[in-house]
């Protein structure tokens, strides 16, 4: 079972290996696993969505076409690192949730 935890929104900037391409809004949802029964152990795991739109020169289109391993810095400076779902600026995280430099 996962539960929503989160739903962080605001302007950041999304990078590809290290290297600054633009500014996007974002709006993402948080969700954090839980096991459906009491007190069984599950390995903290969260899984982030959500969208982005682009506040320049960002080309959604061209990243989701090469499936380009992006992060996001978020306004609070979290990091997260994700692939763009479609060329609507749908996105997802690609595993560790959120980290910082």
């Amino acid at each position: 079972m996962q539960r929503l935890i989160e739903q962080p929104a605001g302007e950041g900037d999304v990078l590809e290996a290290g290297t600054p391409l633009g500014r996007v809004h974002y709006h993402l949802s948080v969700y954090r696993h839980f096991s459906d029964l009491e007190g069984e152990p599950v390995p903290p795991a969260i899984d982030v969505e959500g969208k982005i739109a682009p506040r320049g020169q960002v080309d959604l289109t061209a990243l989701h076409e090469r499936q380009a391993d992006l992060t996001l810095r978020l306004a609070d400076g979290r990091l997260l690192d994700f692939s763009i779902v479609d060329a609507a600026g749908v996105i997802r995280s690609t595993g560790r949730g959120f980290f910082r430099e």
